[in-house]
């Protein structure tokens, strides 16, 4: 049960912590999830509170973190900015900072109990509905925390939005500003369109010669080849090394007996705990005291799960008497591993020192694991046994492959030795998005002074944590312009197509002369009716412009416009703008419209509000 909790923690759940401290950082600086830390230097001072410089430098590695995973496989540390992330990170902390201190001279509190149940209401350490404290301690520890700093950094972020949200929720929207608002977000309209599209100009149009030859020399840029080079290259990939390894039955056996001894002499434990915190408010001495008070209250009788209820700091375990579960050594902080593992079945430990406070500790269960047959092992033993031994060779030939080839000069050498195939890339581009070659490394490498020009072989590049590259350039293609006959084709299309699209726009510019004449325009209408302002099926450039048109009650004096998308030319004719009435909106939409109004207005106030904090603090960076 803990072995799988300890597992899942390593993967979805630690995510989920990790994405719950971006977004803190995100919103209000890395600070609020890192404690102070007490005579170290500092980076900035912000109203004469120091930023620390311990504090910075866990900002930027876990923004640089954060900032590498989204980059995903083929993340390059050397594409990051370092200067241009200090600095952001910097003003994160700077800006939180000035918001937690406005909060606090605010008078703003939150008890240690809201937190606690803060913390116990969060899904993700939660099992079936119910706070899990192993998942709990198993989830912030894999992100380097203890208890109280997460608790801290909760306690700071909601002490920062209490500000925010008071701003937020008290904004709201007069009456005239709600009928305007649904004037305008519910306002429908009726429009017809002409269209002149350039499909129907092409086989109008003629192209000369002369204009493909000026157009050809005025545009020789645009049609050039790009710098590229062929490619041969070494692939080393550990899968593909599983096909040629094996375990052989003694390896098996050897394997299975050593783990044999491991799991008879594992054990789990069940065990309870009273935990005192030592704070703020409590010092080490205070709960030293009340943690000798409580073991002396237990030695005379009283019961350790109503003493742990009722006085037990741990949110997660004090409600269920403390309870902690089963747990194999190893899987507590070691003065409470080696505590609980000394104790023998249904005694209580004096009270036990760690970074979370003391610990009253009682042993309620024994148990020891069932030993596994060695058939029901094999597949276990032999896949561990063949991810050791490819893990060794592909070390060992990644070196080989990294040191033959930069002493070969070409990859014949290293693909004798290694058994390697040459595979070869013709016409590769620094932007080729082509399997290995989207890989910035490899691009970068390709294109290097080393192997571009003076034809080395590469260094060994890790294109994944289980595949190696060593590239080579076979030949080099400088840029260059491409012939005039080469390109000839594609001139012309786009001549016919440039003059087209005038032809489009002068028969749209006639059409609207003539309409506006009073005219026959001889065009041809189709009718849209009771169109929305947020319709997708329709082109957003048409949507805006049908939206901005004027309105006008006389209807021999229609509004007229041209409106040009993607070289086709329409004249668009408002035909009426149908605006609802406030009365037809009922009571809960009205309190939902206002609520999400008022909450972007509230929001826009925020930003103004945090502006004016900024001006006036006084910043200094060291």
């Amino acid at each position: 049960m803990l072995q799988d909790i300890r597992d899942n923690a390593q993967g979805t759940v630690a995510k989920v912590i990790v994405g719950l401290i971006v977004l803190t950082f995100a919103l209000f600086g890395v600070d609020s999830i890192v404690g102070g830390f007490g005579g170290e230097p500092e980076v900035a001072v912000v109203n004469g509170n120091d930023i620390k410089e311990i504090e910075f430098l866990r900002a930027v590695d876990i923004k640089k973190r954060q900032i590498l995973n989204q980059m995903g496989e083929n993340a390059d540390p050397s594409l990051i900015d370092d200067q241009l992330l200090k600095q952001s990170v910097l003003e994160g902390l700077i800006d939180q900072e000035i918001l937690l201190q406005d909060a606090l001279d605010l008078g703003i509190y939150i008890s240690d109990q809201s937190i606690d149940g803060l913390i116990t209401g969060i899904n993700q350490f939660q099992i079936e509905g119910q706070f899990d404290n192993d998942l709990f301690l198993a989830s912030i520890r894999n992100f380097g925390m203890t208890t109280k700093t997460f608790k801290e950094s909760i306690k700071k972020e909601v002490i920062i939005s209490q500000p925010r949200n008071a701003i937020v929720s008290t904004s709201f929207i007069l009456d005239d500003e709600f009928s305007r608002v649904i004037e305008i977000d519910r306002q429908t309209r009726s429009y017809s369109l002409a269209m002149f599209k350039q499909a129907d100009y092409i086989d109008l149009v003629d192209v000369q010669e002369d204009e493909v030859v000026s157009f050809y020399e005025s545009n020789k840029a645009n049609y050039s080849t790009q710098e590229s080079v062929d490619v041969e290259y070494l692939q080393l990939d550990k899968n593909s090394l599983l096909n040629n390894i094996t375990a052989s039955e003694e390896e098996l056996v050897k394997l299975f007996e050593q783990e044999i001894e491991e799991y008879e002499a594992a054990e789990e434990r069940n065990s309870s705990h009273i935990l005192i915190e030592i704070n703020d408010q409590v010092s080490d001495a205070q709960a030293k005291a009340k943690a000798e008070k409580i073991s002396a209250q237990i030695a005379s009788g009283e019961s350790f799960e109503v003493l742990a209820k009722e006085y037990s700091d741990d949110i997660g375990s004090a409600s269920q008497g403390g309870s902690l579960g089963f747990a194999a050594k190893g899987a507590y902080l070691p003065e409470f591993d080696d505590a609980l593992f000394a104790l023998t079945k249904g005694a209580v430990s004096q009270p036990i020192l760690t970074e979370y406070g003391y610990h009253l500790i009682k042993l309620e269960d024994v148990q020891v694991q069932p030993v596994p047959t060695f058939e029901e092992m094999r597949f276990s033993l032999e896949a561990d046994i063949k991810a050791d031994k490819v893990e060794t060779l592909y070390v060992e030939l990644s070196e080989q492959l990294a040191d033959i080839s930069y002493a070969s000069s070409d990859l014949s050498e290293p693909s004798d030795e290694l058994g390697l195939t040459i595979n070869a890339q013709q016409k590769v581009t620094a932007h080729s998005d082509k399997g290995i070659f989207s890989n910035a490394k490899v691009q970068q490498s390709l294109f290097s002074s080393d192997v571009l020009k003076d034809r080395n072989n590469s260094e060994i590049i890790e294109i994944s944590a289980d595949s190696v590259v060593v590239v080579r350039v076979a030949n080099h293609y400088q840029a260059s312009e491409k012939p005039l006959d080469d390109v000839r084709d594609a001139i012309v299309a786009k001549l016919k197509s440039q003059k087209a699209t005038a032809k489009a726009a002068e028969a749209a510019k006639s059409a609207i002369a003539a309409l506006d004449s009073g005219g026959d325009a001889d065009v041809v209408w189709d009718s849209f009716k009771d169109v929305k302002r947020n319709d997708v099926e329709k082109s957003p450039e048409l949507i805006k412009l049908i939206f901005s048109m004027l309105n006008t009650d006389q209807v021999d004096q229609k509004v007229l416009s041209r409106i040009d998308i993607e070289g086709d030319y329409y004249v668009a004719r408002l035909d009426a703008v149908n605006v609802p009435s406030v009365s037809d909106i009922n009571d809960q939409e009205r309190k939902t419209i206002e609520r999400v109004v008022g909450s972007g207005l509230g929001n826009a106030e925020y930003q103004v509000f945090q502006t004016a904090l900024k001006a006036k603090a006084t910043v200094e960076k060291i």
